[in-house]
């Protein structure tokens, strides 16, 4: 629903306050106002639907007295649109904000009110919470700077939203997250996209250390798996060299300008040639 629709003709609840035009977040606020504070008999699912305006108008048809606190009250209780531009219609900053509005002003809404969501759900809870409008504003401001220093973390999953192979890096994420499932329980479907990603570490509330930890641990997978597909024919293997042997064999890839699994696997495969050094 548009914030403001003021090509539309007028309604029974324009003329009933004599309004020129509509505002979608001054409705939303009336009809929570009225449904929690007068007892309004309304429909959860009309709020921020089709027939919300007409809803409001029946109810203040019947309860003119109300009509004279409105005003009063809706300037008690709505802080300035300019203080809530940075709230977006995203999925990511919803679901970040959410917890902690709600957190803040210890409200739910309606249950069944399936039509108030994202951006409006947001501001309707800002909107309805009783408390003073300096308390409002200073929430929400500390909210936004909030945000933008979380935000400013996401430096830390670059890697993942590299443009080539960032979906791939992503499904990797998932692939490591299933096999070490600790942080699962809170989420059953895959990772699949970037977004997606910085979502599931928003609510994974882990601390810098440990993130950085899990971060290179999916690195190091993505690089195993990449080598893989470098190599089809050949396989990593782990084993323990004492240090003198290691020494030798780095003095052996410098002599010979090659890299430490060249020189292993040349004297392996030339030992099992001619079976020199084993066969006794």
């Amino acid at each position: 629903m548009a914030v403001n629709d003021n090509v539309k003709s007028a309604d029974a609840l324009s003329e009933l306050l004599e309004e020129k035009g509509r505002n979608a977040r001054r409705d939303i606020w009336l009809w929570l106002h009225l449904y929690m504070t007068q007892n309004a008999p309304f429909d959860p699912r009309t709020c921020s639907g089709e027939t919300m305006r007409d809803e409001i108008a029946v109810f203040l048809k019947r309860k003119k007295y109300a009509l004279h606190r409105i005003a009063r009250e809706k300037d008690r209780s709505l802080i300035p649109d300019e203080s809530l531009t940075w709230i977006e219609e995203d999925e990511r900053q919803y679901q970040w904000l959410l917890e902690r509005v709600t957190k803040i002003t210890d409200f739910r809404l309606p249950r069944r009110a399936v039509h108030l969501k994202g951006r409006e759900h947001l501001i309707a809870i800002i909107d309805v919470w009783n408390a003073d409008l300096e308390e409002k504003l200073y929430e929400v401001e500390s909210l936004r700077k909030e945000w933008l220093r979380h935000k400013a973390k996401d430096s830390a999953f670059e890697w993942f939203g590299d443009k080539k192979e960032g979906t791939k890096r992503c499904a990797c994420a998932w692939e490591w997250l299933e096999k070490d499932n600790r942080l699962l329980s809170r989420r059953d479907t895959p990772i699949t996209n970037y977004k997606e990603l910085l979502m599931f570490f928003d609510g994974a509330r882990l601390g810098r250390n440990e993130q950085k930890a899990i971060i290179n641990e999916i690195k190091k997978r993505w690089n195993r798996k990449q080598l893989d597909v470098r190599n089809p024919d050949k396989k990593q293997l782990n084993v323990m060299i004492p240090i003198a042997v290691i020494a030798q064999l780095d003095e052996l890839a410098a002599k010979h300008k090659l890299k430490r699994p060249q020189v292993i696997e040349r004297l392996i495969t030339g030992e099992f040639q001619a079976g020199i050094h084993l066969d006794y």
